[in-house]
């Protein structure tokens, strides 16, 4: 999918398809028989699943699953780093 991104072109990919998704929702909140707004949704949403499958194979954990030993994720360079930040 998203095969070859940087850490930080695909962490904004990520962040763009959860804007999409979130702002999907609030609509369907309102039009909750909306199929185009429905299938806006699902598409953005498996997007941002694949994405971010993605980007934890690559760079580790972004979001906590509740089945956490450990906080790895704090380990590597926080988002706002540049890798020579480290």
């Amino acid at each position: 999918m998203n095969n070859g991104l940087s850490r930080e072109k695909l962490l904004r990919q990520i962040q763009i398809y959860s804007f999409a998704v979130y702002d999907a929702l609030l609509y369907l909140d309102s039009h909750p028989s909306s199929k185009e707004a429905l299938d806006f949704y699902n598409k953005y949403k498996q997007a941002e699943s694949r994405a971010i499958a993605e980007y934890e194979s690559r760079f580790g954990k972004i979001r906590l699953s509740g089945q956490e030993s450990s906080w790895q994720w704090t380990d590597g360079p926080w988002p706002w780093q540049n890798e020579e930040d480290k």
